[in-house]
């Protein structure tokens, strides 16, 4: 692939009418992230993180942020019976009244600086974010507490080139349980862009399952970034299912910062027309007898582009560390292009590792034979399609939030799926 040329926008006229942040962040994380912004620009093609993924659509939109009508926000609703936040916008507008003992919630205004720990921040997305960040959330769930529900986080971009900087924060105390679900959706948002940051902090023995649903209008631009941190026998999974955008940047960062963590890191993305989307993980281990396990696959189709990256480190003293990591595409046109790069960096010796990638057209003699059955051409293809992607979707507890995507890739692709029992 070419190399393009230095990308010439520069990042301060992206941000020329942009808002100052909102919420109240710790001045010296301000101070320190806007000296560091200043002196930087957008990322190019000659950046090995930015290779495939090219940014001079996103340095172009002219954003400009804009009043909107109240929209009805239950057809986003993936589960019904949550404890639920919603935000449109720059705007908080709905929040569960009734939290249970132990799960505090503070949106917005409510949050001090004080709240937020101390965070990763690297790279200009995440810098833009702290910049810029309108809105947001800081979830603590006390120790020993077990969610009764899961709580439902809905963001919705509204508005043609409106930016959307949400800020976010959850802590589990000491042997805590919780389930996550995380949607981001647009109404109307051409050359609109958002910009979500997490911050996920794990103590001793707690439990989180985070499953996050990308469903943005066709023209929205989306940039996600996840930084968790997991202390001693800790078990943290997030599910990613990418079904819509038009560019849509994952980063996921964990670090493994005690013995006998679990981490799995799951991703589904199924593109078409002109879409792209771009998946980086970075799981760090630095203690011993951890294992973590990375399932991220991919349908492809028409001329939309994929891009998988994902590192596993494993230092000097952390020894006898599990870490498995796959990605598989599945390319359903010739102009359809997918570039992936799986990588481990190992410098311990009693480990158990391994990384793979493939990437194919499908399976014509699974759908011969569906055909000599009296299946038609088309429904032989998804059917085969459907059946790849299974094992990524099955890893996702929900059966409401597995009913929701079933749904959706239903409405856009025509898929269908058998349901789970």
């Amino acid at each position: 692939m070419e190399m393009e040329s230095v990308t010439k926008v520069n990042l301060q006229s992206f941000r020329k009418n942009l808002l100052p942040a909102k919420l109240l962040l710790p001045k010296l994380l301000i101070d320190a992230n806007e000296k560091a912004l200043v002196e930087m620009d957008f990322p190019n093609s000659r950046q090995e993180a930015w290779k495939y993924t090219r940014l001079n659509r996103v340095a172009k939109i002219k954003l400009e942020s804009s009043s909107s009508e109240l929209i009805d926000w239950s057809s986003y609703s993936m589960v019904k019976d949550a404890y639920t936040l919603v935000f449109q916008n720059e705007s908080s507008i709905y929040c569960s009244p009734n939290l249970p003992n132990g799960l505090s919630i503070k949106i917005g205004s409510q949050i001090v600086a004080t709240d937020w720990l101390e965070s990763i921040n690297e790279g200009h997305v995440a810098k833009l974010n702290v910049a810029h960040a309108q809105n947001g959330c800081v979830i603590n769930v006390a120790e020993g507490i077990q969610v009764d529900k899961p709580i439902q986080l809905l963001f919705i971009s509204d508005g043609p080139k409106q930016p959307n900087f949400w800020r976010n924060q959850i802590q589990l105390g000491l042997g805590a349980n919780a389930n996550v679900h995380v949607g981001y959706f647009s109404n109307n948002a051409h050359e609109a862009y958002s910009n979500v940051h997490w911050s996920v902090f794990l103590k001793e023995n707690s439990h989180l399952i985070m499953t996050k649903i990308q469903n943005d209008e066709a023209a929205n631009f989306h940039f996600s970034t996840e930084n968790i941190s997991q202390l001693k026998d800790s078990n943290f999974t997030l599910n990613t299912v990418t079904l819509n955008g038009a560019f849509v940047r994952n980063d996921v960062l964990v670090n493994v910062e005690g013995e006998n963590c679990e981490t799995h890191l799951n991703g589904a993305y199924i593109m078409k027309e002109n879409q792209h989307v771009d998946n980086h993980t970075t799981v760090d281990h630095i203690f011993p007898n951890c294992n973590s396990y990375e399932l991220y696959k991919g349908v492809l189709d028409e001329k939309s582009t994929a891009v998988f990256n994902g590192k596993v480190f494993v230092r000097p003293n952390a020894q006898k560390i599990n870490a498995f990591q796959s990605n598989a595409n599945v390319l359903l046109s010739n102009d359809a292009t997918v570039n992936s790069k799986p990588e481990l960096e190992i410098y311990a010796d009693d480990v158990k590792c391994s990384h793979g990638s493939t990437t194919g057209q499908l399976d014509e003699e699974a759908v011969f034979y569906l055909r000599s059955r009296g299946i038609s051409d088309a429904a032989a293809r998804q059917m085969v399609v459907a059946a790849f992607m299974q094992d990524v979707f099955s890893k996702i507890v929900s059966k409401e939030v597995k009913t929701y995507i079933y749904a959706k890739l239903a409405k856009r692709f025509n898929w269908q799926y058998e349901e789970e029992h």
